[in-house]
């Protein structure tokens, strides 16, 4: 039972120390930030003692202190706003990167089934001719295919690929 006790009151005491911790951090964090926090003397205590000239004096200082304080907001606000603006031109550029990218795609996309379309005729036309070839014993001598998209650089590989797999003589890709 005292062995329980013991640990409870140990588990209490650590809680404790980090629960300081905790609190001393989060004050020094904000002494970082902030710098620490000194509470201005009373409007009273700072002007006891002082005559009219004194007063002015202490108000031209308060005001110099605000002015300097402002300086230094002002600062910071300027500074906040080039790195905006930076962020801001660098935002722009990967937009337009990105649509320049999509729109890249999109063609490539538009290529390849176009691609794969001329691929189908020119393997329809190759089935035909070797057809032709094992049932009755005809090669053609030409093969054609319209392409409704013009001539393209791929189609007469592909249609070189087939033809020396057919036999055919030559293959002519028309618009």
């Amino acid at each position: 039972m005292n062995r329980h006790r013991d640990m409870v009151a140990n588990l209490r005491t650590k809680v404790n120390q980090m629960a300081s911790t905790l609190n001393m951090s989060n004050f020094a964090n904000r002494d970082s930030l902030l710098g620490p926090e000194i509470k201005p003397a009373d409007a009273m205590h700072r002007t006891e003692g002082l005559d009219n000239h004194g007063i002015v004096g202490l108000q031209w200082q308060i005001m110099k202190e605000q002015d300097e304080g402002l300086e230094k907001l002002e600062e910071t606000v300027t500074s906040t706003k080039h790195i905006a603006l930076a962020v801001n031109e660098e935002l722009d550029l990967h937009i337009r990167l990105i649509d320049d990218l999509d729109q890249h795609v999109d063609v490539t996309d538009s290529r390849l089934r176009a691609n794969s379309h001329y691929f189908a005729i020119i393997e329809q036309i190759a089935e035909g001719n070797m057809w032709l070839n094992d049932n009755i014993g005809v090669v053609p001598k030409n093969s054609w295919a319209i392409d409704p998209f013009g001539y393209s650089a791929t189609m007469a590989y592909l249609s070189a690929v087939w033809v020396s797999r057919t036999c055919l003589f030559r293959g002519l890709i028309m618009r």
